[in-house]
């Protein structure tokens, strides 16, 4: 290591003794530097400016500063020689010395600062970008990394600032545009993500790529929260023509060769409702390369969007009858004719595709998924079970082994399987995203259904921990309280807060009634069971009015409360629970009537 040491800085003292001179290193970071002070042309008294002559007249002296800045490229070199040894930690090291040395230097600011994001040496970075911009506040690479890093670490706001500097320094890249508008968007910003698209948009580049990525800008600014307002903000008049497509069209014009362009705006057309248009330039694109297999899914997609499945179908089909072997064929196949609610050819072409490729296991699970949706749980328990013989370490199969226990009502074993899942998962790195919010609603409705409440409250709990918004782990806690009669307050703060999300769910507007009904409050009961039997979940579930008639037979109203259980037994007439209660006001059977909402006492 030492002998290694000792050939670097050999040849870090050759480029030191050069600059004594006033050589310059050519393509070296010193030479380009904004602090740089080699001379334009050969100019002896400028090396000479940076020599004293020793008492005796054959030794040389460099400066003060001509020291520093030949220490810097030495350290420089030597972390240049690093990098080609592949030694990233001394070469930063000697980085960070030179630029200490001479921090003029940008380029080497940058590298520096770039690294230390890469690495989320995040506070390292903000420090010397920080400085490099104070020193050289023209150079846009250095605030457009400077942006970049205040955005690592929540610094939005200056972010924008600095990625507003860099475009306005250097206002024909794209880059500081991109980042900008990325930060407004994720800050909910659309109007001001308009206007910086508008800046962009009156530059007069000629670059396709320039274009091109402004056309996808748009696209994605266009689909931003209230964009509607934010259009009133930023145009007195809504623009003529659509900006996305002509930033498309633009960057065709510069570069007609480039096949991205009109993919990308085919696309876009699918998008906003002008399938055909996108079609023809699929077609086009086709002719020019017929094996593209992207295009033919695209151009598939598109028929779709216009009902148009057989002929959507065509294309992939197509490309099977050109690549038999291809399993990837066959699984966009499949996605096809699932995305067009053909299941039974969906499960076909999935299953021909695991055929081919055994070792995939997203096939095993689509194919059970399709089993289920088709009544088939007995098959997909098949299906799962040769892929937990294959893959017995992923948490994934005893997941939808859990889920298709759920859909066969065999609650006891779906929380088996939930369970074994999580113990997997948390045993094995890659399956730990498995365990998200939904995955413990899935397990805890299987518990409550199982009858193990106390394990179905700490599901949901965690369900709600892991995302506070998740609505349906709301409304099920809140509603299981309100069945077992406990918790009531924090019931009623859970529903709630699941129709803050969702503010005319029938099931959750029910659930909050039946939280009130059970706290005694029949006249506010009343008023969110009637709004939830206006819904549609109450066209499907009779216990919207078996609710309803429980409060009105505590308001004393037996004739309604008849009625609305009549209604009930019209939805499910093998409802034990709503006949019973039927027979118990003395009612035989009678013609029921169409469910619909009760008016008000």
């Amino acid at each position: 290591m030492l002998k290694d040491q000792q050939g670097f800085r050999r040849a870090a003292g050759w480029l030191a003794r050069a600059v004594a001179f006033g050589l310059v290193l050519a393509g070296g970071v010193w030479c380009s530097g904004a602090t740089a002070t080699q001379p334009s042309k050969p100019a002896p008294s400028t090396a000479t400016k940076n020599i004293k002559r020793a008492p005796s007249r054959d030794i040389l002296q460099l400066t003060p500063e001509a020291q520093a800045r030949a220490e810097a490229i030495a350290h420089y070199a030597a972390g240049q020689l690093y990098e080609l040894r592949r030694e990233p930690e001394r070469a930063i090291a000697e980085y960070e010395a030179a630029l200490k040395l001479d921090p003029g230097q940008v380029e080497l600011a940058a590298k520096l600062g770039a690294e230390y994001l890469r690495r989320k040496q995040n506070d390292k970075a903000l420090g010397v970008l920080t400085k490099a911009a104070a020193a050289n506040s023209k150079r846009y690479e250095i605030q457009l990394l400077l942006g970049i890093a205040y955005q690592t670490v929540g610094k939005k706001d200056k972010a924008a600032i600095a990625y507003t500097a860099a475009s306005k320094l250097d206002p024909l890249q794209i880059g500081p545009y991109q980042s900008l508008v990325g930060c407004y968007l994720r800050d909910r910003r659309t109007a001001d993500s308009l206007k910086a698209l508008e800046r962009a948009f009156a530059q007069k580049s000629e670059d396709a790529h320039y274009w091109a990525t402004l056309g996808d800008l748009y696209v994605v600014a266009m689909r931003g929260p209230d964009i509607e307002k934010a259009v009133k903000i930023v145009y007195k008049q809504k623009p003529k023509t659509d900006r996305a497509i002509e930033c498309y069209g633009k960057a065709q014009g510069f570069a007609p060769e480039d096949l991205s362009v009109p993919f990308r705006l085919a696309g876009y057309y699918v998008m906003i409702g002008r399938p055909d248009d996108g079609i023809a330039l699929y077609k086009k694109l086709l002719e020019k390369r017929p094996d593209v297999l992207e295009v033919r899914e695209r151009l598939a997609y598109a028929y779709a969007a216009k009902k148009d499945f057989i002929q959507g179908a065509a294309q992939i089909e197509e490309v099977a009858k050109r690549q038999p072997l291809n399993w990837k064929v066959y699984r966009m196949l499949g996605n096809f004719y699932e995305d067009s609610k053909m299941l039974e050819r969906a499960q076909a072409n999935y299953e021909q595709a695991l055929i081919l490729n055994p070792k995939e296991l997203e096939l095993y699970l689509r194919v059970a998924r399709l089993q289920v949706a088709q009544k088939h749980p007995k098959e997909a328990i098949q299906t799962l079970q040769r892929a937990r013989d294959r893959f017995p370490v992923s948490a994934r199969v005893p997941y939808f082994h859990g889920l298709i226990y759920s859909s066969m009502k065999d609650y006891p074993a779906a929380v088996e399987a939930f369970a074994q899942a999580e113990a997997m998962a948390k045993a094995r790195t890659e399956d730990k995203e498995l365990m998200d919010s939904a995955f413990y609603f899935y397990y805890g409705a299987a518990a409550e259904r199982a009858k193990q409440f106390d394990l179905a409250t700490k599901l949901f709990r965690q369900s709600i921990k892991l995302n506070p918004d998740n609505d349906e782990s709301c409304n099920y806690l809140g509603y299981m309280f309100a069945e077992k009669n406990i918790n009531l307050k924090e019931a009623e703060e859970l529903v709630k807060h699941a129709l803050k999300i969702q503010p005319k769910n029938g099931a959750f507007l029910d659930s909050l009634g039946w939280v009130y009904y059970r706290k005694g409050d029949y006249r506010k009961a009343l008023q969110y069971v009637s709004e939830a039997a206006k819904s549609d979940a109450a066209k499907e579930d009779a216990t919207v009015f078996e609710h309803l008639a429980d409060i009105y037979l505590k308001l004393g109203k037996k004739d309604l409360a008849r009625e609305q259980l009549r209604k009930g037994i019209g939805i499910e007439p093998n409802n034990k629970s709503v006949a019973e209660k039927l027979k118990m006001l003395g009612d035989g059977p009678q013609k029921t009537t169409p469910a619909v909402a009760p008016a008000k006492p």
